[in-house]
């Protein structure tokens, strides 16, 4: 997931006109084009590109960067895919655009999502406005390659490099293909890619069964837990691992959640312990490919966890709401006084008991003041 696609509204706006200039992957325009043929020109060059990051045209900003809005006809989205529908692109791989409108201090702009493709190059078969059959248009910096150019040949040979997956780490290529679950064969503790068998995924655990089991355990309807490694391969090399908990008696098995914390004192010296994901990091790509969510008791487990371990858009978010939960901690520190939540949960020791018990309700209701923090935000 990119970064940009945790900007919202304004901030989405503020986010490029702080660059001061047109990029790799945006661009500024004050009113759209009068010719669609110039418009399907700039996404097309747009979904030639060898970054992964989705690009954008926004509409209503003038060549000075001041917020000035559109005068002249808009275009609407069903048009512009309509026009795109009706051309000849090679491989019939067609660019994929959205259109959306952000009030910016109540002016209005349209930006033009041109999304990120790994099917490049994209070209078109036949002549249009006065791009040329066969020729290779793309956006390198902040410009479009000219209507009777070609692009270089090193930009070509990056672009089917990135369709190849050769622009990308082997780790990185792997992450990306988990998105497919269909392209994976498990067998036992082992996946392998049915197109790429070097690429695995296995399983590893204790030779012996330990009683080992987290607070998040008691969330569930059978707290029997096990642990082990989700280790990543390449051929013969060990690229990464990733501890991961069978969950519920082994029914959910996913990637260990993130410790993180909420600190009671400036000093930093007391604090409550709580567990997260990230959605847009590896981690929850991992937890998504093993999660079956058409299995209905994983489904009820999963549940269970999220009900006790947070959930964050980003990186940046989660730091935003731990400072708000540290501005809130007299708060939190009521609700805990006053919630009986999973106050029938036994382990071996009161100690462990205790802390469980505690380390469950800070996850409930750091789960309802995220969900009020973000509808204030």
């Amino acid at each position: 997931m990119s970064t940009l696609k945790l900007y919202k509204g304004a901030d989405f706006i503020d986010f490029f006109i702080r660059k001061g200039k047109e990029g790799e992957y945006w661009d500024f325009k004050q009113e759209w084009h009068e010719r669609i043929e110039d418009l399907i020109k700039d996404i097309i060059c747009f979904s030639n590109t060898v970054h992964n990051e989705d690009c954008y045209l926004i509409f209503g900003i003038s060549d000075n960067l001041e917020i000035v809005g559109m005068r002249k006809n808009r275009r609407k989205q069903a048009d512009i895919i309509d026009a795109i529908s009706k051309l000849h692109f090679a491989g019939d791989n067609y660019p994929k655009v959205e259109v959306d409108t952000i009030l910016y201090d109540n002016i209005e702009l349209d930006v033009l999502i041109i999304y990120n493709t790994d099917k490049t190059p994209i070209y078109l078969k036949n002549h249009y406005g006065r791009m040329k059959a066969g020729c290779i248009y793309v956006r390198n910096g902040d410009r479009n390659t000219q209507n009777d150019g070609n692009a270089d040949i090193d930009e070509i040979e990056n672009l089917w490099k990135k369709r190849l997956g050769l622009t990308k780490s082997h780790l990185d290529y792997i992450y990306d293909r988990l998105e497919n679950k269909l392209e994976w064969v498990e067998n036992d503790n082992y996946f392998y890619n049915i197109y790429r068998p070097e690429y695995t995924l296995q399983k590893e655990y204790d030779e012996i069964d330990r009683p080992i089991d987290e607070f998040y355990s008691y969330a569930m309807t059978n707290e029997s837990t096990a642990f082990g490694l989700l280790n990543i391969y390449y051929n013969y090399t060990k690229l990464k691992s990733y501890q991961i908990v069978e969950l519920d008696a082994r029914r959910l098995s996913i990637p260990t959640p993130t410790p993180g914390f909420i600190y009671r004192d400036i000093f930093q010296h007391n604090f409550y312990s709580y567990r997260y994901y990230i959605v847009n990091d590896n981690k929850y790509r991992l937890l998504n490919f093993l999660y079956d969510e058409s299995n209905p008791e994983q489904n009820h487990a999963l549940r269970c966890l999220q009900n006790v371990v947070l959930l964050y858009i980003s990186n940046e978010e989660r730091i935003q709401f731990e400072n708000y939960a540290m501005e809130n901690i007299k708060d939190i520190e009521k609700q805990l006084q006053e919630t009986e939540d999973y106050h029938y949960i036994k382990t071996e020791t009161n100690k462990k008991t205790q802390v469980y018990k505690e380390r469950l309700r800070v996850g409930i209701i750091l789960n309802k003041l995220l969900k009020s923090w973000r509808n204030i935000t």
